[in-house]
């Protein structure tokens, strides 16, 4: 197999995984990132097709502030109540 071939094939699967990985443990600067990049394909001066392509990345705003469900103030939203379920009893009978 040629070489050059090799090693687009392993970029191709490479960046999509680190850009995920990015998204994963980093969200706001996966969104930061993404967004600059699509403002920048939003140029008047791309074709038309570039500029699309920016559109369709462009990230959509996250709400700020209390009830944004960011759970980072600890103070805005009471916690959600779960169903009262039965605990279960794991231990092992005892033996006779």
């Amino acid at each position: 197999m040629n070489d050059a071939l090799q090693y687009l094939i392993v970029a191709l699967i490479v960046i999509p995984s680190a850009f995920y990985a990015v998204g994963v443990f980093s969200p706001q600067t996966r969104r930061r990132v993404q967004r600059s990049a699509a403002l920048w394909l939003l140029k008047a001066q791309h074709p038309a097709k570039l500029r699309q392509f920016g559109l369709r990345i462009l990230p959509v705003e996250q709400a700020k502030g209390c009830g944004a469900g960011c759970s980072d103030c600890n103070n805005c939203a009471p916690p959600a109540q779960s169903p009262e379920q039965p605990l279960l009893d794991l231990r092992t009978p005892p033996r006779r």
